[in-house]
């Protein structure tokens, strides 16, 4: 099989645990590019927290953002495919948090909001800082999160977080699985999105688009909102330190993103 694009979720899987691209697979992605694979990106984040790597890895393909919430063009500053969140479904998140004193992060259009510092932002804020000024995400703290939806700003995703896992479980109960889509992303962390947005669905889309199979395609993830784009090509490499749910949906399994794996299997089958 020629495989024709590689994908990457972020966190956990192409990032180590400093946050950082191996060299290896710095070398590696180089490397497959240079054969004419095209390299995508395929995140939870935000597309403003996705900047620093894109240009680190000097990418010029599509985004896609916010576990298959939209499509972001970096070149055109543009979003050719999206699905946010109707203002009625905003509100219902921002209630129920509000409700269950969960901490929230919600992404508009252009930024990353939350309203207080919980040692989860303060970490981020913090990597935010270090980020040059050309690349750095937009982070801004809010009074209100009505703010925004007063604005009309396009709403992509929120974060919702609490170190006492039942109390997330609640809050995920009263969001309605026929209008969200919610992921855990970490153990004390679900990502909430419009029904129907998912990573392997986006990347079906943008696959389409470039009229490539799905099956030319190798994907490398770690975590449960990686599994929809894992099993949608042609080869899916669950990260050694997957769990183990993750792992039994790859068709491979490689060393954890602390190791070299993602340069091993690249320079294997591409």
């Amino acid at each position: 099989m020629k495989y024709r694009v590689v994908a990457f979720d972020l966190d956990g899987t192409l990032l180590n645990s400093q946050g950082e691209i191996l060299p290896s697979s710095i070398e590696a992605i180089k490397a497959v590019r240079e054969k004419g694979v095209k390299v995508v990106l395929v995140t939870g984040r935000h597309h403003t927290a996705v900047k620093p790597y894109y240009h680190q890895l000097q990418l010029d393909t599509p985004i896609i953002c916010c576990n298959g919430t939209y499509i972001y063009d970096v070149a055109s500053d543009s979003t050719p495919i999206a699905n946010p969140f109707s203002w009625q479904q905003a509100r219902k998140v921002i209630e129920v948090a509000e409700q269950l004193g969960i901490h929230l992060l919600m992404y508009t259009r252009n930024q990353m909001t939350f309203t207080e510092f919980n040692p989860h932002m303060r970490k981020f804020s913090e990597w935010v800082a270090r980020c040059p000024q050309a690349v750095r995400p937009d982070l801004r703290q809010l009074s209100s999160f009505y703010e925004p939806l007063a604005a009309g700003e396009a709403i992509w995703k929120f974060v919702i977080s609490h170190p006492d896992r039942t109390l997330m479980e609640s809050a995920v109960a009263q969001l309605p699985s026929d209008q969200f889509s919610c992921e855990w992303s970490w153990i004390d962390r679900v990502d909430v999105a419009n029904n129907g947005n998912s990573k392997g669905g986006r990347l079906l889309d943008l696959l389409q688009s470039w009229n490539i199979d799905p099956q030319q395609v190798i994907a490398f993830g770690d975590n449960h909102n990686d599994i929809s784009m894992l099993t949608a090509v042609g080869l899916g490499v669950a990260m050694g330190n997957a769990e183990e749910d993750v792992k039994s949906q790859a068709k491979l399994v490689t060393s954890d993103n602390d190791q070299n794996g993602i340069q091993q299997i690249l320079e294997k089958y591409i």
